[in-house]
């Protein structure tokens, strides 16, 4: 048989077999039309979708955008989520190479006895060698072949199952690798927020101890020069206590801060990371919240989910196959000689075919039940798809929540600080010309300190909630740096030396 004839052959088989995988098709989405906020406000119909923003586009900040360049270069989980991708994909391109004949090259060379009358096949696939003299011969063989050995013909579709199942595990791998790129920059975002606003905090705290220890070292000297009681000179060492076991808290919150932000980038602060000012929120890019069709085709995790979806359902057709007879095909091409110095001359050529096919007989149940078994892990897929949306639904939904009532929050606390500054300054100059004891002083300094603390806090979750919805939005995914939703699309990491986007 010549070789491109065997090879037409092969194509045409493959071209006509069939497939034995259910047809697919994606779940219902387990929850409403629209997200709550948004049907009780605008409703879902007058939504437009969510507009795609890289990272860059949504982070303004100079110094958070350096600090995720680093993360993105050298954080480990990153990596490790890098190296699954890589490794599925070299899974699945192994698994992609059964569908073609493997195609080996062996030789062999031997010398052997055989008594007389007695039939010896050789270690080769061209046939036997026999003596069919009465007496012992003693001879040498010599062989060179190419060939192809057990190739399954895949009428049923079970090898090609297995591969496109191997194919949607890949792509479900390369959809893990972006949810954890996506989650890593939120993460940074969320820590250099917290990392700001603990220090912002920290220069609060600071400041209210050194108005303590001045009112303390007043109303401390005052007492020896009896102006003042005991009771009252010890309350205020009291304060100065309080102070400076808030002062050391956040010391240990920014250290700790420090801390997270360190193994969330790879590597030690930048010698030029600078802490601002005073607090700032760094400027976000306000993102509409879309519809939540919408998040079936961005979030990553969907994506990921629905993929091992589609890889179930391959499973099954190759469960289905199983029943079905098995059609394998050996053939081999060579040159067979009792001599070396003829292996390659006229008439040492050899060659041969052959299919064999194998039909589940008795089994003993073990196909039905491993078609049982491909169900209900089908089942099982789906149920964690749709958790999967449930989840995402959500998150969107709680962003959106916290999004419309914070606002609210904001202007009333910013009024209270306001009114908190003027009643301390107002006791400040009441106490310095005695119109008021310590007392009045003291408590308007404990409620302004108290009301900037909460401010700042109200702020950083605004700020981390407007991060959290870029990222339950699917954030990034349809940016400049990761829109793969496939194995041959999917964006693999650059070198350390890089910065990703």
């Amino acid at each position: 048989m010549k070789p491109s004839l065997l090879a037409a052959s092969l194509a045409t088989v493959l071209l006509t077999a069939c497939t034995l995988e259910p047809t697919y098709q994606r779940p219902t989405m387990p929850v409403a039309d629209s997200y709550p906020e948004q049907a009780k406000n605008t409703g879902a119909a007058n939504t437009p979708i969510a507009p795609d923003l890289d990272w860059r586009d949504f982070f303004k900040d100079p110094v958070l955008q350096r600090l995720i360049d680093i993360a993105l270069a050298n954080n480990r989980d990153l990596r490790i989520a890098a190296a699954n991708m890589s490794a599925a994909r070299a899974g699945y391109g192994a698994a992609r190479a059964s569908l073609f004949p493997e195609i080996d090259l062996q030789g062999y060379a031997g010398r052997q006895r055989l008594p007389g009358m007695t039939q010896q096949p050789s270690n080769g696939l061209l046939g036997p060698i026999q003596n069919n003299r009465k007496t012992a011969s003693t001879f040498n063989t010599f062989q060179v072949q190419a060939g192809l050995t057990n190739y399954e013909l895949d009428f049923f579709g079970r090898q090609r199952s297995t591969v496109k199942e191997s194919g949607k595990m890949a792509e479900a791998s390369a959809a893990d690798y972006q949810s954890v790129r996506i989650a890593l920059i939120g993460e940074v975002a969320n820590a250099y927020l917290a990392l700001n606003a603990d220090r912002a905090l920290l220069q609060l705290s600071q400041q209210t101890l050194d108005a303590q220890q001045q009112y303390a070292q007043i109303l401390q000297k005052a007492f020896h020069d009896g102006g003042v009681s005991e009771f009252d000179m010890r309350r205020s060492q009291t304060q100065v206590n309080t102070a400076q076991v808030d002062v050391a808290d956040m010391q240990t919150r920014v250290a700790r801060d420090i801390n997270a932000m360190t193994v969330l980038i790879g590597q030690p602060l930048p010698a030029s990371y600078a802490t601002p000012s005073q607090w700032q929120a760094p400027l976000l890019t306000d993102v509409p919240a879309g519809l939540p069709s919408s998040l079936l085709d961005r979030r990553p995790d969907i994506i990921a989910a629905e993929d091992r979806l589609r890889a179930a359902n391959a499973d099954i057709g190759r469960a289905r196959a199983a029943f079905f007879p098995n059609i394998v095909l050996t053939a081999a091409l060579g040159s067979l000689s009792g001599g070396l110095s003829n292996l390659f001359s006229a008439g040492s050529l050899a060659w041969n075919a052959g299919t064999a096919a194998a039909v589940p007989l008795l089994d003993w149940g073990k196909n039905k039940n491993e078609l049982s078994a491909s169900k209900a892990r089908y089942a099982g897929v789906t149920a964690a798809y749709e958790q999967t949306v449930q989840v995402a639904f959500r998150e969107v939904a709680d962003a959106l929540a916290v999004r419309d009532h914070i606002e609210p929050q904001l202007t009333a606390q910013q009024a209270l600080v306001d009114q908190s500054q003027h009643v301390y300054t107002i006791s400040q100059v009441r106490f310095k010309e005695g119109l008021d004891d310590y007392t009045a002083t003291q408590d308007a300094q404990r409620s302004l300190y108290a009301a900037q603390q909460k401010l700042v806090s109200l702020q950083l979750d605004q700020a981390i909630n407007q991060v959290n919805l870029y990222k339950a939005l699917g954030g990034g995914w349809n940016g400049s740096g990761g829109q793969a939703t496939g194995v041959a699309r999917a964006s693999l990491p650059r070198s350390d030396t890089a910065s990703p986007r």
